[in-house]
C-alpha cells in the first residue's frame, strides 16, 4: 500500500437504497476524516425509493480487486437494495475477503439479513436488523437492540438508528477520540 492509510470505507448501494441510512455513514465518515468511496453495484447513478439520486465515486467492478486496503465496508438497507447486494455474488466474495483480512463489516436494517445472514455471517453472532426480519437465520437477531457490535461486525436496526450506527463505525475505525471530535463539531446529542 505504500504507507496510505488504512483508514478506507467502502459504501455499496444500488437502486433502492435506504436515503438516510446511506447517506448519514457517508456523511459522518467523511467528516471524521476516513476516506470514503461509494460504490454503485449495477450502475453508478442510483436512486432511492424517494427519487433521491446518488452519482456513485466508482462501480463495483472498480473496487474488486481493493480488499486489501480496505478497512469498512457499509451495507445501507432499504428492500431493493439489500436484495441486490445479498444477490451479488461480487459484493458477497469482496465482503468475505475483507473481513477475513480483519475489517469491519456494517450492516443496516433489512441488510443485515438480506446480506450478511444470507451468505452465512451471522451464524453464532449478535446483531440487530429490521423488526421482524431475521426470525428465519440459525442465529435470532437481538429485539429491541439499535446498533450492535460483535467483533469485526456492526449492525443497525433502521434509518431511526443511522446516526447511533454510523457513530459506532466511527469508533470502531478512528476510535473514542475522533468520535467526539466529530459529536463535538456537528453538536450531537
Amino acid at each position: 500500500m505504500g504507507g496510505k492509510s488504512m483508514k478506507k470505507a467502502y459504501v455499496f448501494i444500488a437502486n433502492g437504497f435506504e436515503e438516510v441510512e446511506a447517506i448519514t455513514p457517508i456523511d459522518y465518515l467523511r467528516r471524521a476524516n476516513i476516506e470514503t468511496v461509494v460504490v454503485g453495484v449495477g450502475t453508478r447513478q442510483v436512486k432511492s425509493p424517494r427519487n433521491v439520486t446518488i452519482i456513485c465515486d466508482t462501480e463495483l467492478n472498480e473496487v474488486l480487486e481493493k480488499t486489501d486496503e480496505t478497512l469498512l465496508v457499509v451495507l445501507p438497507g432499504g428492500l431493493d437494495n439489500s436484495k441486490s447486494l445479498g444477490e451479488s455474488e461480487a459484493v458477497e466474495n469482496f465482503v468475505k475477503a475483507v473481513h477475513k483480512n480483519g475489517g469491519i463489516i456494517a450492516a443496516i436494517c433489512a441488510a443485515p439479513v438480506l446480506t450478511l445472514g444470507k451468505w452465512g455471517m451471522l451464524d453464532g453472532k449478535k446483531f440487530t436488523c429490521y423488526p421482524g426480519m431475521g426470525e428465519d437465520l440459525a442465529t435470532k437477531p437481538l429485539q429491541g437492540e439499535r446498533v450492535v457490535r460483535d467483533g469485526n461486525i456492526i449492525t443497525g436496526c433502521g434509518a431511526g438508528a443511522a446516526e447511533e450506527f454510523s457513530f459506532a463505525l466511527i469508533e470502531a475505525v478512528s476510535g473514542k477520540t475522533a468520535l467526539q471530535e466529530l459529536k463535538k463539531s456537528i453538536v450531537a446529542r
